[in-house]
């Protein structure tokens, strides 16, 4: 359901990717999916009253804000409205948690077509840069893509138990995601040249030359003749 793949370089290896961008997805996905199989409805249920105590509170936060910023500032940021937004929405969610559970079909089609969409994106990247097996990307894209389409436009494909089944597909989609790191962590690795470094800025290029040019001593002047 984290299908962003936020996949980023890491700061300390140039050329590969942060293993944390795509762990902390992957964990997100595992325990939402057990957390669904185990308690069903109820995870929805303490989901929604979690949810709605998020929003009433950064409501609260914004009106504190609002209150205490300058006249000019207030009429050009909307804080307030948006904080009168999120404590409707927060207060119905709170009594009407069964809500959550209704939008759960469509929050995970979203979520599935647009991890469908990425992948799609990662095997044409793939294919661009030459990997041989940038085909096995599509496939997963592909199985994204259908249940994704499927669970929109006729939500009762998952059956009566929704919970149970998208627990079970947001394990299974756990799996694809981590597949996909590996995949694609493995391929940067084999293009990235031995003892490739990451440049410096050119700012901090300027700032070493002239102590590159002190080290090597004066540069000789050309002979007169």
């Amino acid at each position: 359901m984290t299908n962003f793949h936020l996949l980023k370089q890491s700061e300390k290896k140039p050329g590969e990717l942060d293993i944390w961008s795509a762990v902390l997805p992957f964990a997100f996905d595992l325990i939402c999916g057990i957390l669904l199989i185990a308690l069903g409805n109820l995870a929805l249920r303490v989901t929604s009253y979690a949810l709605s105590g998020v929003m009433i509170i950064y409501a609260i936060y914004l009106i504190i804000v609002y209150l205490r910023s300058e006249p000019l500032i207030k009429i050009t940021e909307l804080k307030l409205a948006t904080a009168l937004a999120l404590i409707v929405a927060g207060t119905l969610l709170a009594f009407n948690p069964e809500y959550l559970e209704d939008l759960l079909p469509f929050i995970w089609g979203i979520a599935m077509l647009f991890g469908a969409f990425v992948k799609i994106q990662y095997a044409f990247d793939e294919k661009a840069l030459k990997i041989e097996k940038w085909w096995i990307m599509l496939i997963l894209a592909a199985f994204s893509l259908v249940i994704g389409i499927l669970t929109l436009v006729n939500p009762d494909f998952l059956g009566e138990n929704r919970s149970i089944v998208i627990g079970i597909m947001l394990i299974v989609e756990a799996i694809i995601d981590l597949v996909v790191f590996i995949l694609i962590r493995k391929a940067l690795k084999n293009l990235a040249p031995a003892g490739a470094t990451k440049p410096l800025p050119e700012a901090e290029q300027k700032a070493i030359e002239p102590a590159v040019h002190s080290a090597e001593g004066p540069t000789p002047e050309p002979p007169t003749e």
